[in-house]
Parts: C-alpha cells; sequence; structure tokens
C-alpha cells in the first residue's frame, strides 16, 4: 500500500492530523520550558550555567519544575496513543468512533497542559483521565478487532 492510498483511509488520516497537532502541541510546551529557564536563569545543566556565566539558584523553580513536568507526562501519554491510533486506525474504524478517540484525546492532552501548567486541580486529573480512559479503550477495542 502507497503512502497515498494510506492516507486516503480517513481514520488514518484523521489519526494524522491529530498526531502532528498533538507533536505541536509537546514542542509548543517545551519551547515555554525552555523559555521560562531562560527567563529565570534556571538551567537543567552544570554546562549550561557555566556557559550562561550564571550560578545555580538554591532550590528549583517550581514553574520551570512543572513546566517539565507537564511535557513528561505528555512523553508517557501521547507516545503510547501514537501506536495504538495508528495500530487502531488501520482496523477501518467507524468514524464516529475515531472522532471521538482521537479529538477526545487531543482536547483532553491540550487541558491537561493547560491545566497542569497552572496548577489546577482537579482539573488536571480529570482531564488526565478523560485521555487516559479514551486512549485505555481505544486500546481495549484494537486487541479484541486483533484478535
Amino acid at each position: 500500500m502507497t503512502p497515498d492510498a494510506l492516507l486516503a483511509a480517513p481514520a488514518v488520516r484523521l489519526f494524522a492530523l491529530v498526531s502532528a497537532l498533538l507533536v505541536l502541541k509537546m514542542m509548543l510546551l517545551g519551547l515555554y520550558t525552555t523559555s521560562l529557564r531562560l527567563r529565570r536563569k534556571v538551567f537543567a545543566t552544570p554546562e549550561d550555567y557555566a556557559f550562561q556565566r550564571a550560578a545555580p539558584p538554591a532550590g528549583p523553580d517550581e514553574d520551570v519544575e512543572r513546566a517539565r513536568r507537564a511535557h513528561q507526562n505528555d512523553l508517557e501519554n501521547i507516545l503510547p496513543f501514537l501506536a495504538i491510533g495508528f495500530f487502531y486506525a488501520l482496523t477501518g474504524p467507524s468514524m464516529f468512533a475515531a472522532r471521538i478517540y482521537f479529538w477526545g484525546f487531543l482536547t483532553a492532552r491540550v487541558l491537561h497542559t493547560f491545566v497542569y501548567v497552572r496548577s489546577m486541580q482537579p482539573h488536571r486529573t480529570i482531564a488526565f483521565t478523560i485521555g487516559y480512559t479514551l486512549m485505555f479503550a481505544m486500546l481495549v477495542t484494537l486487541l479484541v478487532r486483533l484478535a
């Protein structure tokens, strides 16, 4: 199957779009973390402090750490989604279900980042749970279709 033929499948095309948006979201969060680090002179490594001719702070910067943890959470959740979603899209699912899983997961992850960076509980847990539940349901559906 050629790439053009693969992308002609509606669920695969939707998955590709949502995946690209999720990667863009992760990249923007990385830029946000970097900008916080630069503005507050809170760097990741000793050589960064030496390069900037700056002294390490006495303790961690909570905003930088929060952004870093949000990015780590993305890596722990979006990467599995990319694999699960890809194989799910290849099964030729109904577009109604694919839209719920893909757009729902994207929305949950965007909201999760927003509320994580702003220290908003229980909203962070709710957004995480919705995204995780959608991904888990998609995985179960995929496993049933493959069995």
